[in-house]
C-alpha cells in the first residue's frame, strides 16, 4: 500500500512539472536591405557617378540606330557571405542557442555590414524576453558570422543593412 501512494504521489509531482518545449526558426529570407555610402565624400563620389552616367545614357538615347546600355544597375555589389546567404543562415541557425525560460515569438534583428568586411553593428530590434535578447548578442560574437565581403556600389565600399527574425514558438 505503501509503494502505490509512493508511486502515485511520484505521478502527480511529474505530471505537474511537465517542461515546454520551445524551438526557434529564421525568417525564410533576409528584409529591408538598405546600401548606404560610409562618409560624405563617398557620398559625393557616387553621386557625381550616378549622375554622369544618367546624362551618358540620356544623349545615347537620344540618338538614333544606336544601341544603348543602361547598366547602372550592375554597378551595384551587394554584401556576401562565404557561401551565400543561406550558408549565413545555417550558420546563426547551428550557432544559436536558445536559453531557459524562452518567450514565444519574434526576435527581429537588423545587421549593419561595415566597408572593412566586418559586421559594424547589430540592432535587435524587437525581442520576446532579456534572455534571448542576451542569446542573440552572443550568437553575433561568433567568429564564423563575421565573414563578410562588404558592399559595393561603382567600386567603392558602402555599408549595407538588413533585417532577419529569430521566431520562437512552442513545440
Amino acid at each position: 500500500m505503501k509503494w502505490v501512494s509512493f508511486f502515485m504521489m511520484l505521478y502527480l509531482l511529474s505530471s505537474c512539472s511537465v517542461r515546454q518545449k520551445y524551438t526557434a526558426y529564421l525568417s525564410t529570407g533576409i528584409e529591408n536591405i538598405k546600401l548606404f555610402p560610409a562618409n560624405k565624400i563617398d557620398s559625393a563620389k557616387i553621386n557625381i557617378i550616378n549622375i554622369t552616367a544618367k546624362k551618358s545614357l540620356e544623349k545615347c538615347e537620344k540618338q538614333k540606330n544606336v544601341v544603348c546600355i543602361d547598366d547602372l544597375g550592375t554597378m551595384i555589389l551587394n554584401a556576401e557571405f562565404p557561401k551565400g546567404i543561406s550558408h549565413f543562415r545555417n550558420v546563426l541557425f547551428e550557432k544559436f542557442k536558445l536559453p531557459k525560460n524562452v518567450r514565444e515569438g519574434e526576435n527581429r534583428i537588423r545587421i549593419i555590414l561595415g566597408i572593412n568586411d566586418n559586421v559594424e553593428k547589430i540592432e535587435i530590434l524587437k525581442y520576446t524576453d532579456k534572455n534571448t535578447k542576451k542569446a542573440i548578442e552572443e550568437v553575433f560574437k561568433v567568429k564564423e558570422l563575421n565573414t563578410w565581403k562588404s558592399a559595393k556600389m561603382y567600386g567603392i565600399p558602402v555599408k549595407e543593412q538588413f533585417e532577419i527574425s529569430i521566431f520562437i514558438e512552442n513545440k
